[in-house]
């Protein structure tokens, strides 16, 4: 029988890549977001989350794998947001949506395998080269619930490893997604792929690449790690 596994923020950009990436490896994919596919679900609505994942196991069977694509960017169009200027409102946004939304999909995750054990489980989260370098078009907003989101990563690593899951973090740069684009316009990314030593904004394939891997079985000895698929604009 084939893993089933949930996508946030799978309809467009890095989810949908995501999700096409691991319907190809034989997954039973449901790709989940606020509209555009079939399966609904608000990351930001606690409630909601709930209900999502009992429907989707109910219909496809226990959710082994999990990824955390969701997420949002505030950015005026003009210029950076300097944490003098951000107001609550746009910072409660943003974490809302990249780090409470994470936090109760991981949870639900969580919750299920520890009542129900399947074999295989992983959750990969989509971070931000932002959260580890304080970010370089994106606020302070962002980068921080980026930031946020690899902390959770780790923690959730540490206690899903009793049960054979394994938690794990993709910390993509600039990626040619429509988010990317609604703060950086085609045609004026040149700052931004000036720092990227390949000299090109990425790809959501490439990002769904190193989702892949940490999803695919060969991983199992993987955990609470990042990979970081940014060309080169953050070395360690």
């Amino acid at each position: 029988m084939a893993r089933v596994a949930l996508v946030t923020g799978g309809a467009s950009g890095i989810g949908a890549a995501c999700a096409h990436a691991l319907r190809e490896d034989g997954l039973t994919v449901v790709p989940t977001d606020r509209h555009g596919v079939p399966h609904v679900m608000d990351v930001t609505d606690e409630a909601a989350v709930e209900h999502s994942f009992d429907d989707i196991e109910a219909e496809f069977g226990p959710v082994a794998v999990l990824v955390t694509c969701a997420g949002t960017i505030i950015v005026p169009p003009d210029r950076r947001p300097l944490i003098a200027d951000i107001v609550a409102r746009d910072w409660d946004e943003t974490f809302r949506v990249n780090t409470r939304g994470t936090f109760f999909a991981i949870r639900a995750m969580l919750r299920r395998r520890r009542a129900k054990p399947v074999t295989h489980a992983r959750i990969v989260t989509i971070s931000s080269a932002a959260g580890q370098t304080g970010g370089a078009r994106g606020g302070a907003d962002y980068a921080a619930s980026k930031a946020a989101v690899l902390a959770l990563t780790k923690q959730a690593a540490r206690e899903a490893a009793s049960l054979g899951l394994t938690v794990n973090s993709v910390a993509p740069g600039p990626i040619e997604t429509p988010l990317y684009r609604s703060v950086n316009p085609i045609g004026a990314d040149q700052a931004v792929v000036a720092t990227v030593p390949l000299g090109r904004v990425g790809t959501p394939e490439e990002v769904a690449a190193a989702v892949r891997y940490l999803v695919s079985e060969a991983a199992a000895y993987v955990t609470g790690s990042v990979i970081d698929v940014n060309g080169g604009s953050r070395m360690q």
